[in-house]
């Protein structure tokens, strides 16, 4: 196979804020393997959540390079482990590459790789788009902008929190995902609950600190008493697979995202494990482009909940893919993960 590593700066449409940081550009790495004169792509973003960044992926993938450009693709299971002992410290980085392995391999095997694996399109769940902080007036605009979706995820975490879930609540029936990025307090969070309820909050992700487990055991037990029923996702308190138990004691889910698991053979058998363990499965990615969400909508008629619209919204466009129309995915007819990037 052939290596290919692409920097790419996605700069974003309206600046993104969360509870803990605001974001105009994304920095991303797109990885290109080229065999028998087809190619598969993979994505990886810098997130310092994380400690994810652009630079240790690059080096750490060229590492990679002599062993890769030996190698002769034919399944990506098996590559994946070759390069899991190199790669394992960095898991953005080894999703970069196993979601490129993986695009090859359904293109090598002229399928998509939904198909190859037994899934359904048809089972998919709707996304919701993302609206992150602001003034109420440009929150406001955010959802002028990307009206009739059938569900909305907001980002939370200020002094007003309730005020902007009232203001879109009269502008839209659409259920409402909250993502806090762990800017609540136990107390706050638990005075917080009747209001979320009423306003058509469906799902509450990351409410508390990543590791305050001790407080989302006190917030689970008050949501039991005032039964209240909105599951609780796992996003930055979940990092690895030897999270998964300690999660499932305290919260209903945990936010898949594949820089996390590693890439999509990771994931698919990480997710029947977290299933026997009752937790919901959500995919609600960072800011990725196409290539990223493509990946992930591989797994999409496995996962409860979803947000796959990072390519909507960046300014810039990277190749063609997977796509979301006002929450429905539309896939293309395209093998692999559907990717198809124009640039050599």
């Amino acid at each position: 196979m052939k290596l290919r590593i692409i920097r790419v700066d996605l700069p974003l449409k309206h600046v993104f804020e969360t509870s803990h940081r605001s974001i105009s550009v994304v920095r991303t790495i797109l990885v290109e393997l080229e065999q028998d004169g087809l190619r598969g792509h993979g994505e990886a973003y810098e997130d310092r959540s994380y400690n994810a960044n652009i630079e240790e992926m690059v080096d750490l993938l060229e590492t990679c390079r002599e062993s890769v450009e030996h190698y002769a693709l034919a399944d990506p299971v098996a590559f994946w482990r070759t390069l899991q002992p190199i790669l394992k410290k960095n898991p953005f980085a080894q999703s970069a590459i196993d979601c490129a392995a993986c695009d090859l391999w359904g293109k090598m095997k002229n399928k998509p790789l939904w198909k190859i694996w037994g899934l359904s399109i048809n089972q998919v769940p709707d996304s919701s788009y993302c609206i992150g902080l602001d003034s109420l007036e440009r929150i406001a605009d955010r959802m002028a902008e990307n009206p009739d979706w059938s569900i909305y995820r907001i980002k939370l975490g200020c002094k007003n929190d309730l005020q902007i879930l009232q203001m879109l609540r009269e502008k839209t029936k659409a259920p409402f995902h909250v993502d806090v990025n762990g800017g609540w307090t136990v107390d706050g969070t638990i005075k917080k609950l009747e209001s979320l309820q009423q306003l058509g909050v469906e799902l509450l992700e990351q409410p508390l600190a990543a590791d305050n487990f001790t407080g989302m055991a006190r917030l689970k037990k008050a949501m039991k008493e005032r039964n209240c029923t909105i599951p609780i996702i796992a996003d930055e308190s979940w990092q690895t697979e030897s999270d998964l138990e300690r999660c499932a004691g305290v919260f209903d889910g945990i936010n898949l995202k594949l820089v996390k698991c590693g890439g999509l053979i990771p994931a698919r058998q990480l997710i029947p494990k977290a299933k026997h363990l009752g937790l919901k499965l959500v995919s609600a990615n960072s800011i990725e482009s196409t290539v990223g969400a493509s990946a992930i909508s591989q797994l999409a008629p496995l996962l409860d909940y979803i947000s796959i619209d990072g390519p909507l919204l960046i300014e810039k466009k990277v190749g063609y893919g997977v796509r979301t129309e006002k929450g429905k995915l539309v896939y293309p007819d395209e093998n692999g993960t559907g990717v198809r990037v124009p640039f050599r």
